[in-house]
């Protein structure tokens, strides 16, 4: 008989201007289908939220407070500081998890080899109008949810988004706890949840990762992340991101890219060529149009990350020459 595994779930807030979402998902993950050991609320930076939560959530809800280094990354790791589970849960403060999230997320870890799952992050139009008309499901992951071109149930990954994630307590006691891509700890230029999964395959290679799409949380997705301009930066930024990967993680017996390698050829010989064969429909003509922005858009940051990258190789070199 396997034991029910102690999950703490730990939930990030800062604003005061999602105190209904903060309500809507503490609730959430107080509801499911396995209880939860633990919630823990993690506030960053705003004591007038932590306040008035106070008087809104259970006793049983533990509030803890950041006011260290600020941002997503150093608030998780005060709620990680405090979690006793054997397996924690993260989600976000914008989130509303399905009933059954908990179960299904801490089903893999059944097998001692995994170290860390995901689920499918469905997004929630908060515009009344819904997804926008020009914006392909593929590319998702620029409004932070799961996307087609995902490896199906049970199968492993590179990284998963913590937004949805679980992770062993004793995993990230051996590897380290969440870093902050702009802050003290190691400017990367990589978002916490992909470089802390890089880190854990780096460190333990027999670790598995592994994607769980039947634990659901939907991630609501405001007006402005509707916008062309944010979809646009995303892409960039992204591939910044993916140059930032390379240059840390890349060796011969480990090939970084392969995720984004896979993805791309879903993107230029399904989701592409599906639309070519449906032009006379003006969503498909909008949607293939955002596909090929976004191929350049992410090829040009990942072209100036690895330029940035040269140029500041140049220049330690040298520096050294010079000493």
């Amino acid at each position: 008989m396997v034991e029910t595994p102690k999950v703490s779930v730990i939930i990030c807030a800062y604003s005061m201007e999602r105190f209904a979402d903060v309500l809507e998902a503490i609730d959430s993950a107080l509801t499911q289908t396995l209880s939860p050991h633990q919630v823990i609320v993690s506030i960053d930076h705003n004591r007038e939220l932590m306040e008035k939560l106070k008087g809104q959530i259970p006793p049983s809800v533990l509030l803890v407070f950041n006011d260290g280094d600020r941002g997503t990354p150093e608030t998780r790791n005060i709620g990680v500081r405090v979690a006793t589970g054997d397996i924690l849960a993260f989600m976000d403060d914008d989130a509303v998890a399905e009933n059954d999230w908990l179960e299904k997320l801490v089903q893999p870890f059944e097998t001692r080899a995994v170290a860390a799952t995901g689920g499918k992050i469905s997004p929630r139009w908060l515009d009344d109008s819904g997804r926008p008309a020009w914006f392909p499901e593929e590319l998702d992951w620029i409004v932070g949810c799961t996307y087609p071109g995902l490896p199906q149930r049970g199968r492993q990954v590179r990284n998963v988004i913590s937004c949805n994630m679980a992770c062993r307590a004793d995993t990230l006691k051996r590897v380290g706890l969440f870093l902050n891509p702009g802050g003290k700890v190691g400017k990367t230029g990589m978002r916490e949840d992909t470089e802390i999964c890089m880190r854990i395959k780096h460190q333990i290679p027999e670790a598995l990762i592994i994607y769980e799409p039947r634990a659901i949380v939907h991630h609501k997705v405001t007006f402005q992340r509707t916008k062309f301009r944010y979809f646009l930066q995303r892409s960039y930024e992204e591939g910044c991101l993916k140059s930032a990967i390379k240059r840390l993680y890349s060796t011969s017996a480990n090939k970084s890219l392969s995720a984004e390698s896979s993805y791309l050829r879903y993107l230029l010989f399904t989701a592409i060529p599906q639309r070519l064969t449906r032009l006379y429909q003006g969503r498909s003509f909008l949607q293939l149009g955002t596909l090929f922005t976004c191929i350049a858009a992410t090829g040009a940051g990942y072209l100036r990350g690895q330029m940035r990258w040269e140029r500041t190789k140049l220049e330690n070199s040298g520096e050294e020459r010079r000493t």
